[in-house]
């Protein structure tokens, strides 16, 4: 065994999932992460690592009440907290910290604290992207969606399926927001967004999150725990228990 190795000893989603206008986006943070760390049954004060993005790691630590070590905003798009995951890992074995909590969070369909989406005038995407209407994943990535396409043969139907077998793993989950079957007829029937890609295919926008704590192996043989046992304890108690 390394000197500093790691593992994922706890995970968990927000209390709620789907709409909520009551809390902020900064709130979502917070929330997952002390259900997180409730789930390695640990405490704030055993965290000196922290990772976000989009909200900043200074924005978070402060709201948390931490003082962390060791912080990372790597902000790169949606793999953002893959990367963290990695960079948690190489920074527990370099020494630099010992527990780090990784959150993740949006208000993406109450839009409640949620920071702006700016594109400058002057940059690379807002000369020649935004004039003609590119924005977003939907009409990002039609242009390599076509050329994987072409190149591997895949048809519609095929591309179809993708969003008809998400749709039954969702239905396996208590806490989807959409769990009704779907077909291939319902996807390709539904209203285009940007060739090819049509509704059924587009990310549902929601309110939520997750977070996740890396701990180093001393650490793991204390606080190991299988799986994350529902979200625990209400807003206020949880935040006055710290």
């Amino acid at each position: 065994m390394r000197r500093n190795q790691v593992a994922v000893v706890g995970a968990a989603e927000t209390t709620e999932l789907g709409v909520i206008p009551n809390m902020s986006q900064i709130q979502l943070h917070a929330d997952a992460a002390l259900n997180a760390i409730a789930d390695a049954g640990l405490k704030l004060s055993d965290i000196d690592g922290f990772a976000t993005a989009v909200e900043t790691p200074q924005q978070m630590a402060h709201y948390l009440g931490i003082t962390p070590t060791w912080v990372d905003g790597t902000s790169v798009g949606g793999c953002s907290f893959m990367l963290h995951v990695r960079h948690a890992a190489a920074a527990i074995e370099a020494g630099l910290c010992k527990t780090v909590l990784i959150t993740h969070a949006e208000s993406g369909k109450s839009m409640i604290g949620k920071q702006p989406r700016f594109t400058p005038a002057d940059s690379l995407n807002g000369q020649f992207e935004a004039p003609f209407g590119v924005y977003g994943p939907p009409s990002m990535f039609p242009i390599p969606v076509l050329r994987f396409m072409k190149t591997h043969g895949i048809t519609h139907e095929q591309l179809a399926m993708v969003a008809v077998v998400q749709r039954e793993w969702a239905a396996k989950n208590p806490r989807a927001t959409m769990k009704d079957p779907i077909t291939i007829a319902d996807v390709l029937n539904s209203r285009m967004i940007a060739y090819p890609f049509r509704l059924l295919q587009c990310c549902l926008v929601t309110d939520g999150g997750g977070a996740l704590i890396r701990p180093t192996a001393p650490r793991i043989s204390r606080t190991s725990r299988s799986t994350y046992q529902a979200p625990a304890r209400a807003w206020r108690r949880r935040w006055s228990a710290r």
